[in-house]
């Protein structure tokens, strides 16, 4: 009984690790996603996509018996072309995240896009320090999010002060909520183990 008890318990610590290291790794992509980054480059030019898509309408939703079931809807896709230190070349996107997610709050994508206009068609060829969201995957068409944009030296190093102060900031309310979460099945056991000996 003893050595099957024992065996339980490893199952249990094993499986208890697994869990911690897949939602590690959750979060720490999702914190690699959202928050911001950046990257000093030489803007060679932005284009305009428009992209269509299509979208099925249910059948109550439909008005009359005449209607399309599918809606067609158009967007123009702004592209930010640039090339890195390393002669690597970079795609952001340029659009407004508005009220919605990540919170960064941002309505300026006609505005930045005028500004990277004027920075690829400078001759003097100026560096530019972009703050971006985001991954580039070609597979998936995925494009970093710009949010913005100034110039720097060529060789300029940034610090990510927010970044270092915001994961310092979840890292210290997760130990406390473990700390907290320790406290209270620590109580719980306790209350059994007095339960059982008044029994």
């Amino acid at each position: 009984y003893a050595i099957g008890e024992k065996n339980t318990m490893k199952t249990i610590r094993k499986i208890k690790i697994g869990i911690g290291l897949v939602l590690s790794v959750v979060i720490a992509l999702f914190f690699h996603y959202n928050l911001p980054r950046t990257a000093v480059v030489q803007i060679s030019g932005t284009d305009i996509k428009r992209v269509d898509e299509t979208k099925e309408i249910k059948e109550e939703q439909a008005e009359t018996d005449e209607q399309k079931k599918i809606e067609h809807h158009t967007e123009d896709i702004r592209h930010i072309n640039s090339v890195s230190r390393k002669e690597k070349p970079m795609v952001f996107r340029n659009y407004d995240t508005g009220w919605g997610w990540p919170p960064y709050f941002k309505f300026n994508s006609a505005d930045l896009t005028a500004e990277a206009q004027a920075f690829s068609i400078d001759q003097s060829k100026p560096w530019v320090l972009v703050k971006y969201y985001g991954w580039r995957s070609t597979m998936f068409t995925m494009y970093p999010n710009v949010l913005n944009m100034k110039q720097v030296d060529r060789d300029y190093s940034h610090i990510p002060y927010f970044n270092i102060v915001f994961i310092i900031l979840v890292i210290a309310l997760a130990l406390f909520i473990r700390m907290k979460f320790n406290k209270l099945v620590a109580r719980v056991r306790d209350r059994k183990k007095m339960k059982r000996e008044e029994t």
